[in-house]
């Protein structure tokens, strides 16, 4: 008599946990992730060889256009919100609860006082489709730079100061800078630059 032989099947994985674990990883990061603000301009910095890295939280950044345009940020939204408040106050300036949202959503700017309110006001898609000419500085250190790094100090006392220029930023508008920082009492500052791979047997001053 002939042997019945079981029909075979193909093997089958069920997916149903993985496809529950590809969901939750999925979630934990949309949730978790901190989506970055739109810059007022690309800066592209000069490289250099350090090995002290800038801290991620609590930092005031100025950068320097190539065209010597001055931005101005700074990272958390609270405080974006408490120096636009604080430079209002001084300016005699009001700004709606629209305008104070649209600009804690800006990572850096750079427009006048007399523009400022002019941009927010503008669709938040048409914002950043604005060529910003810049904040106002000067080699006397009193100008609209110096004022908003008060409010910025005012909002947060913790803040370190951070300067970004382009590679092609003239000299000038650095030492503009630093004078508004230096009437501010200012004379301690990073500097921002693209790291560069040392020389075989470079050492550091900390090391």
């Amino acid at each position: 008599m002939a042997k019945v032989r079981p029909k075979k099947h193909p093997p089958t994985i069920d997916m149903t946990a993985m496809t529950d674990v590809a969901f939750l990883l999925l979630t934990f990061f949309i949730m978790t992730a901190t989506f970055k603000s739109q810059e007022a301009a690309e800066i592209d910095t000069p490289s250099s060889i350090s090995a002290i890295k800038v801290p991620d939280d609590n930092i005031l950044m100025i950068s320097i256009g190539n065209e010597g345009e001055v931005f101005f940020g700074v990272d958390a939204q609270p405080d974006r919100i408490r120096m636009l408040d604080n430079i209002a106050e001084t300016k005699g300036l009001t700004f709606t609860d629209e305008q104070k949202k649209k600009f804690s959503n800006q990572a850096s700017f750079g427009f006048p006082l007399a523009q400022l309110k002019g941009w927010l006001d503008l669709p938040a898609p048409e914002m950043g489709t604005v060529k910003q000419p810049g904040i106002p500085t000067d080699s006397t250190g009193v100008s609209e730079l110096a004022d908003w790094v008060y409010a910025a100090r005012k909002a947060n006392s913790q803040l370190r100061i951070a300067i970004k220029g382009d590679n092609s930023a003239k000299f000038p508008t650095f030492k503009n800078v630093l004078a508004n920082l230096q009437s501010q009492n200012i004379n301690k500052f990073n500097l921002i630059t693209d790291a560069e791979e040392p020389p075989a047997g470079w050492r550091s001053d900390s090391e």
